[in-house]
């Protein structure tokens, strides 16, 4: 296992970077002050997401495709039940979520 560098820049956000020096996993907060994780391949692009949603209904992990598009996603909904979403390179979305 090679070494690592850790960058500590001032917005704070704490990143890890690979042998090579790419930034591979921050670790940080968004403007609503929420924690977020992200890791990244070797050549910038986002692989995996973890934060809170929007609404502040819970927390949301993203998955993207190696060209960078979200396609699934893991959330609680409005009533805290959890929700499965899987989306084609398009957008389009089919969701799973609990029933009545």
């Amino acid at each position: 296992m090679g070494s690592f560098g850790v960058v500590v820049m001032l917005s704070p956000i704490l990143n890890i970077k690979n042998d090579a020096g790419e930034v591979v996993v921050s670790l940080g907060a968004d403007d609503a002050g929420h924690g977020v994780v992200n890791t990244q391949s070797a050549k910038r692009k986002d692989l995996v997401t973890l934060t809170a949603t929007a609404d502040d209904t819970g927390g949301i992990v993203e998955v993207y495709n190696k060209t960078g598009e979200g396609i699934v996603q893991l959330r609680a909904d409005e009533y805290g039940n959890g929700m499965v979403g899987a989306f084609n390179r398009k957008g389009e979305v089919r969701t799973l979520q609990p029933g009545p």
